[in-house]
């Protein structure tokens, strides 16, 4: 493959557009060497222009009709069926149809036919499984894919969302690395052109890889300094955006130790070596290339140590355990933690830990922070239509119809996205609000508890779990979930309050007063505080103290704003005799 490409100057001139950006004018010259002779090549060639050129429908049909079966342009019209959402046909280019059907015979299958760009093949197979909710099928052939290319960063990203726990150790490693082609020659009469151009050919092979035992940093000692600034933004979790949430309590001061805690944990020692920035400080200016001047496979091995280090981070990330993440991806040398990627990942990581801001839920409800529903759908829809497969953007445009009390087409937005993105605790967690709201507790609770087996350290699911176990006179039940929650936050506002509430139902009163005193230190302007206090100490006959609390209640909230909460407390957190009374 590619051989007549090293010895035609017009092909040549064609990758020459093609690596330097001149995709229209690498598009016209390709179509002319097409039309004059419709070859394998050439045809391979007016497809990629096509295709990097954002013509993906054009390359589609082109590769369609020429019924081609070499394994580049069978790759090719598989990654155009993918762009396409034309599954059924990605999948089909790729598989033999002489296989026994099995996931191992496909495989061997692929291996065989395809050959050096089998891993890729492979993942843009099981990319098509992913897309088609065969998940089996999709988790078996990222594994595949990483095995005979670790290089594909995405395939194991896949997997850690997957909620699969494979060791990136296993994968990422010297002895797995395919040796690919850099052809550094000039071709005929482009070699003033190409004299100083690496024309990739895909399909070859250049070196053979050995297991070289070295850090990255020790290879590229005295390299020639290069920019360390990282504009990488890849998303491979583009299921998980930061979600703006409705607050109920802010506290200047528990922000303040919140944010004091992170530039603790920022200051923590990164043990890795830094492989760009700091090992080019003794480095050489004369050198005009690093693999020119250094044993490429001891680049190899540091850059698969580097993929292995960030894996296990990103695992733990997928996993929900994100102190773990944080101190991994501390761990990371300077000038890759401070890249786009990473530092975007450690935001995630923070957030889920909903250490950005205090965020409270009351009583299974959300609304959105200004109360600017329409206005927020607008957007949201927007979002899903550039981007179908983002499976939050479904989920934030089902918050907003929730909030304007649309269920149904919030119940459509998430279960659209939990059809993407079946791991999508936020979904399953919207899913339960609506059933709360229409009072169908049983499934409420089902819903819940599948997001927190999602996401087992997150404190506000267990807290609406706590306030359906409440709502359907389970109180004791709802205590120890509550309980379990504040072993693992302590501080955390909304399970405190649930808390407090729940013993109240239980009538231990003193012990509910206890914990509202240390919920009124955390955040002492929050009036749904002072309103509980009042009604215990109602309950106690403490007319005086109910009176002051009330009116402090008042003071806190004097336009009502969290009426509606209070009316929800009122009727989901009382003891069974007095609820009794009041119907």
């Amino acid at each position: 493959m590619g051989c007549c490409k090293e010895k035609d100057p017009a092909k040549a001139a064609v990758w020459h557009a093609l690596n330097y950006y001149a995709f229209e004018d690498a598009s016209f010259l390709a179509e002319r060497l097409f039309l004059e002779n419709k070859g394998c090549e050439t045809l391979y060639l007016l497809a990629t222009c096509y295709y990097r050129q954002g013509r993906v429908a054009e390359a589609y049909d082109l590769l369609k009709k020429s019924h081609s079966t070499t394994p580049k342009c069978r790759l090719l019209f598989a990654q155009c069926c993918l762009k396409l959402n034309k599954l059924s046909e990605g999948e089909q280019i790729i598989v033999n149809t002489s296989t026994d059907g099995s996931l191992v015979a496909i495989e061997n299958s692929i291996t065989s036919e395809f050959q050096e760009i089998s891993g890729i093949c492979l993942s843009t197979l099981a990319t098509i499984y992913r897309r088609c909710h065969r998940l089996e099928h999709a988790v078996y052939f990222y594994r595949a894919s990483l095995k005979r290319n670790p290089y594909l960063w995405s395939s194991y990203a896949n997997l850690c969302q997957a909620g699969e726990k494979d060791s990136p150790d296993e994968y990422f490693k010297t002895t797995n690395c395919p040796s690919f082609v850099v052809q550094t020659s000039s071709p005929g009469a482009l070699s003033d052109v190409t004299n100083d151009m690496n024309l990739v050919n895909p399909g070859d092979k250049i070196y053979q890889t050995y297991t070289p035992k070295c850090t990255f940093g020790q290879v590229l000692a005295h390299s020639t300094p290069i920019s360390s600034n990282n504009n990488n933004q890849g998303d491979p979790f583009s299921s998980n955006k930061v979600r703006r949430s409705s607050r109920l309590m802010t506290s200047g001061r528990n922000m303040k130790s919140k944010e004091n805690d992170r530039k603790a944990g920022n200051k923590a020692q990164r043990t890795g070596p830094s492989i760009i920035g700091d090992a080019f400080k003794k480095s050489s200016t004369k050198d005009k290339s690093i693999l020119s001047k250094r044993n490429p496979n001891m680049i190899i091995s540091s850059i698969m140590s580097l993929f292995a280090q960030i894996g296990h981070a990103y695992q733990s990330l997928c996993q929900y355990e994100c102190k773990k993440a944080l101190q991994l991806f501390n761990k990371l040398p300077k000038n890759h933690y401070s890249s786009g990627w990473v530092l975007s990942q450690c935001a995630r990581a923070l957030y889920e830990m909903t250490e950005y801001t205090q965020t409270w839920c009351a009583v299974g409800n959300c609304f959105s922070l200004q109360k600017e529903h329409e206005t927020a759908i607008k957007f949201f829809e927007r979002s899903v239509l550039v981007d179908p497969e983002f499976a939050y953007g479904y989920t934030l445009l089902g918050h907003e119809y929730s909030f304007i009390d649309e269920l149904d087409d919030a119940m459509n937005c998430y279960r659209h996205a939990v059809r993407i993105d079946p791991r999508h605790y936020n979904a399953w967690y919207g899913i339960g609000q609506i059933y709360f709201k229409q009072e169908k507790h049983d499934l409420a609770l089902c819903h819940f508890r599948k997001a927190q087996s999602i996401n087992q350290s997150n404190a506000a699911i267990m807290a609406h779990i706590a306030v359906v176990l409440n709502a359907m006179k389970k109180h004791k039940e709802a205590l120890k979930v509550l309980t379990k929650a504040l072993e693992q936050h302590p501080k955390h506002p909304l399970c405190k309050f649930h808390k407090a509430s729940t013993l109240l139902c239980l009538e231990k009163c003193d012990s509910a007063l206890g914990e509202l005193d240390e919920l009124e230190a955390i955040t002492p302007t929050e009036s749904l505080i002072y309103f509980l206090k009042a009604k215990i100490h109602r309950k106690m006959g403490n007319s005086h103290l109910a009176m002051m609390h009330f009116s402090w209640a008042m003071d806190l909230d004097p336009q009502g704003s969290n009426n509606h909460i209070k009316e929800a407390i009122d009727k989901h957190y009382q003891p069974d005799e007095l609820s009794a009374e009041n119907t």
